[in-house]
């Protein structure tokens, strides 16, 4: 399990601004994944993870790697504060443990990790936007 935190995102916004709603990702609104289940049960957020990635990089793990050890952390529910009554949630919900895609972006003189996470929540008050619907064919009686 690594430590990381997901970045701000200003909504319409590349730099995040006082004045603007700051969220923590959003959804994909592109139908060309290749993720099983995408539009029903499985929809992909766009998230940027700040890591200390120089340090796993020297220690041999790749972008990937990485990014699955930030997703296990993720995925772990915060402690609850009435302790054992009340079961706790992952605060984003639950992403897939592998990553669909990810790759290291460096803009000005900040580096960060940029990840396609695939989850089983189609609106999340932490992402703008919402997932998508697939549409699907009905079958016809008779």
């Amino acid at each position: 399990m690594i430590e990381c935190k997901l970045m701000p995102m200003a909504e319409g916004a590349n730099k995040p601004t006082r004045l603007s709603k700051v969220r923590h990702g959003l959804y994909s609104n592109s139908f060309h994944w290749s993720v099983p289940g995408f539009g029903r049960k499985n929809w992909v957020v766009i998230v940027n993870i700040d890591v200390d990635h120089k340090k796993h990089i020297e220690e041999g793990k790749t972008i990937e790697e990485i990014v699955t050890g930030c997703v296990e952390h993720l995925n772990t529910p915060p402690k609850s504060k009435y302790g054992r009554i009340r079961k706790r949630k992952p605060l984003y919900g639950a992403f897939h443990d592998a990553p669909h895609r990810a790759k290291l972006i460096e803009k000005g003189n900040k580096k960060y990790v940029q990840a396609f996470l695939v989850t089983d929540k189609r609106r999340s008050r932490h992402f703008w936007g919402e997932g998508p619907l697939a549409k699907t064919k009905r079958r016809k009686k008779g």
